[in-house]
């Protein structure tokens, strides 16, 4: 670096002698020219660095530079990876096939041979139909008079507000109508030309005994609630056969008039 300013300085200064000047002038010129030298160093993990003594150039005295600082490597961080640990993996060893004793197949059988096979017949005698227990269903007569069978059953009591009846006209409680029970009435059968019921229990004119008094009745209604030869009773038939005003259950006897 001395040696550059020294030939800079002598170079500048040859050349302001040879430049023709004034006489009466003066001039002065300074430059000032700047080197820097980069120097590199290496420094090894766990190695002490080494200093680096400036290079001296030249004749000239130069101070020499203060030792570079320690530089104090740091850890470093480094991946190290695993070791596979060696673990014996016994092989699976397939099971032994083990012998099945396969018995041979048995002989087919002789098909039989079919015989014509007489059955005596026997002499038990087949049992006799068991006799119902269930009251046959009263059957009004096509003629419309009496029969003269009587038939006992419930009697019961029911609201009638002016609705037709299943005999197709309006019942209310001052009329001395019953209404017969469904599975005595049967089914209902209607004139395909006027629409009016034409049921035979229709219109058919009974009498009912309570305790020995009787009452006449027309039977104009079908009670689905009852069964047997039950009749149910409007409020006013009611009143007259029982003398009662309570809603409840008697037992009596009923006949086509």
């Amino acid at each position: 670096m001395k040696t550059s300013n020294v030939l800079a300085s002598l170079l500048f200064g040859s050349l302001a002698a040879a430049a023709p000047l004034n006489k009466r002038d003066y001039v002065t010129k300074t430059e000032l020219v700047v080197e820097t030298v980069v120097v590199y160093t290496t420094v090894w993990d766990g190695e002490a660095p080494k200093t680096v003594a400036a290079e001296r150039t030249g004749a000239f005295y130069e101070k020499p530079s203060q030792p570079a600082s320690s530089i104090k490597a740091g850890p470093t961080s480094q991946y190290t990876p695993p070791q596979p640990s060696s673990v014996y993996v016994p092989p699976v060893s397939a099971p032994a096939p083990s012998s099945v004793y396969t018995p041979p197949a048995a002989p087919s059988a002789p098909k039989p041979v079919s015989s014509a096979v007489v059955q005596a017949p026997s002499s038990a005698a087949a049992p006799a139909p068991a006799q119902s227990s269930a009251p046959a269903a009263a059957q009004p007569s096509s003629s419309g008079g009496g029969n003269g069978q009587k038939y006992h059953g419930d009697l019961t009591i029911y609201d009638n507000t002016g609705a037709a009846g299943a005999c197709g006209k309006a019942v209310h409680d001052t009329d001395k109508i019953v209404a017969l029970a469904q599975s005595t009435w049967g089914k209902s059968t209607y004139d395909v030309m006027t629409g009016e019921a034409t049921n035979p229990w229709c219109g058919k004119k009974i009498t009912i005994s309570y305790k020995g008094k009787t009452v006449d009745a027309t039977i104009m209604d079908m009670c689905p609630g009852c069964s047997g030869a039950d009749i149910d009773l409007s409020l006013s038939l009611w009143k007259e056969l029982t003398g009662l005003d309570e809603k409840t259950r008697l037992q009596g006897d009923w006949w086509v008039s």
